[in-house]
C-alpha cells in the first residue's frame, strides 16, 4: 500500500475510534434530538394515574431504624384535588399526630383526597427527640436552601441536602402524590407561618380556620434552610404551610384544628 493510502486508512480508523467513544448523543450528530424535560400537566397526568390505583394506606418509606413511614388516603382515589396532613416532624412535638387522628375520624371534603402521615420521624417520636435516630434535624435537610449551619446540636442539618431515609421517602412520595396542599403541624409557637408568594393567601386561610394568628416562625438557627416547605413551594404547583400548634393540645382543640382543616382543604375544589 502507498504511503498516502496507509494515511487515509490511519485517519479513518482513528475517527472511527473516536465516534465509539463518543456518547451516544454526540456521535449521533447536531441533528439529534436534546433531552426534553417532563412539563408540568405531564407529571400532573402521572400523579393522577398513580392515585387512581394507589392503595388506601401506602409505606413512603422506613427511617434510619427501619420503622416505617406510612401514608393513608381518605376519599375516592379518584377525587381530583388533593390534601396532605403531615402530622409529625420532629419526633418532641407530639400533637399535631392527635391533630391527624381526627382528620381521619372526619369524611373529607367533596371532590378532595385527603391523605395523612402521622409522622416522618417514627424514631424521633419513640425517642421524644426532635431529632431522627441520627441527631438530624429533619426539617433542615431538605435540599432546597440547605446549608451546613447550626446553633444547637438539634438544629443538625445532615451530612448533605436529603442525606436522611426519612426525608428522601417524603420527597419521592410528594413528588409522587403533587398534592395541591400541604399541611405540615409543628409545636409549640402558636401560630401559622405566613410564608410568602403562592403560600400567602392560604396561610391566611388557615389562620382564620384554625383560629391562630400570622407571623413569621423562627427557625432557631437564623433564616430558615433546608425546610420542607421551601422545598415543595419551590419545586411543585401546591402549596405547603407550616402551621405551629400551641403547646397544650387537647382533644377538642385537636378536633376544631382537623375541621379547620379540612375546610380549607374544600377550597381546593374552589
Amino acid at each position: 500500500m502507498t504511503r498516502p493510502r496507509v494515511l487515509l486508512a490511519a485517519a479513518v480508523a482513528a475517527l472511527a475510534l473516536a465516534l465509539l467513544q463518543l456518547p451516544a448523543s454526540a456521535a449521533t450528530g447536531p441533528s439529534a434530538p436534546a433531552p426534553v424535560a417532563p412539563r408540568a400537566h405531564d407529571l400532573d397526568s402521572v400523579a393522577t394515574a398513580w392515585r387512581a390505583s394507589a392503595p388506601a394506606t401506602v409505606v413512603v418509606g422506613r427511617s434510619a431504624r427501619g420503622r416505617a413511614i406510612v401514608a393513608t388516603r381518605q376519599g375516592r382515589a379518584d377525587a381530583p384535588y388533593v390534601l396532605l396532613v403531615l402530622g409529625q416532624m420532629h419526633g418532641s412535638e407530639p400533637r399535631g399526630r392527635a391533630v391527624v387522628d381526627q382528620v381521619r375520624r372526619l369524611a373529607p371534603p367533596a371532590q378532595v383526597q385527603v391523605w395523612t402521615i402521622s409522622t416522618m420521624n417514627p424514631d424521633g417520636a419513640a425517642a421524644g427527640s426532635r431529632t431522627n435516630a441520627r441527631g438530624v434535624d429533619l426539617n433542615r435537610n431538605f435540599p432546597r436552601g440547605w446549608v451546613y449551619r447550626w446553633t444547637r446540636p438539634w438544629f443538625y442539618p445532615g451530612r448533605a441536602p436529603a442525606s436522611e431515609p426519612e426525608t428522601r421517602a417524603v420527597m419521592a412520595f410528594l413528588d409522587r402524590l403533587r398534592p395541591g396542599l400541604v399541611v405540615s403541624l409543628h409545636q409549640a409557637f402558636n401560630s401559622i407561618d405566613v410564608g410568602s408568594g403562592k403560600s400567602v393567601l392560604w396561610a391566611a386561610r388557615l389562620a382564620a380556620a384554625l383560629g391562630l394568628p400570622q407571623r413569621s416562625v423562627p427557625c432557631g438557627t437564623g433564616p430558615c434552610t433546608g425546610t420542607l416547605t421551601q422545598w415543595f413551594n419551590a419545586g411543585h404547583p401546591g402549596v405547603a404551610i407550616t402551621v405551629e400548634l400551641p403547646r397544650t393540645v387537647t382533644t377538642s382543640r385537636a378536633l376544631a384544628y382537623a375541621r379547620g382543616i379540612l375546610r380549607v382543604g374544600a377550597r381546593l375544589a374552589g
